[in-house]
């Protein structure tokens, strides 16, 4: 096996072993999140219960998938090594359909994912005041977006507004002095975060895409390569 199979080889090897313990850690934080690691948890919207479920299985698949590469690029396995480069060739190929589908249906209609956002809050801004913890996450988001109320300040009904709609935190604000206290509502507060930070979520996800793709290419030459040495060793 020539210098350049090693290099690939290595590659190959110490690039599956990080996405490995990426993986196992995205399982071992969908665990924790599932059995209530942390009481803060109940305090986030019911819908959101469908995160801890999708972290552990994309951390299992991603830690089968990386420990194939690790395993078919050390015992130099072809079987390992074409199974794995498959399984990446798959997912790139889910992730490219599942990213035009969203860039699609968020341009034709953003209604639909302003309904879903206020349908996920919903339950937690309703509670608030009632329950601490939903509390503690409704101000947790106030002052992070920066808004007030579900779809605005007159949601509160009290004259005095929670600390977390105030521009500054520490003294209370009124409705009445506008200037004191945030005016839009957290339902189009997430929304316009969503859009603006999507650009980076897209770039974030075209990187991990390529790497899934060399990572296959990687694999596919490796395995030619192993099968091109072992022929040549037959007739050595």
């Amino acid at each position: 096996m020539g210098c350049a199979t090693g290099i690939v080889k290595y590659f190959v090897f110490l690039a599956n072993l990080v996405f490995a313990l990426a993986g196992l850690a995205l399982v071992i934080i969908g665990v924790l999140y599932k059995f209530n690691y942390s009481e803060a948890t109940d305090a986030l919207p019911s819908n959101f219960g469908v995160a801890p479920i999708l972290s552990i299985i994309i951390g299992a698949i991603v830690f089968v998938t990386a420990f194939l590469g690790c395993c078919g690029a050390v015992k130099e396995s072809p079987c390992m090594l074409t199974t794995y480069a498959i399984i990446l060739l798959v997912i790139f190929i889910i992730q490219v359909a599942i990213g035009v589908y969203a860039f699609i249906k968020i341009n034709e209609d953003e209604a639909e994912p302003r309904s879903l956002i206020h349908e996920s809050l919903a339950k937690t801004f309703k509670e608030y005041g009632n329950d601490v913890k939903k509390t503690e996450a409704v101000d947790a988001i106030q002052s992070w977006l920066h808004c007030c109320g579900l779809n605005g300040p007159d949601e509160h009904k009290n004259a005095t507004l929670p600390n977390s709609c105030c521009l500054e935190e520490t003294r209370p604000c009124v409705k009445r002095d506008y200037e004191t206290y945030y005016h839009n509502g957290c339902v189009n507060s997430l929304y316009d975060f969503m859009v603006d930070k999507s650009k980076i979520f897209g770039a974030v996800v075209l990187g991990i895409a390529l790497v899934e793709l060399f990572g296959a290419l990687f694999a596919f030459c490796l395995v030619s390569s192993i099968k091109n040495s072992y022929r040549r060793s037959l007739y050595a």
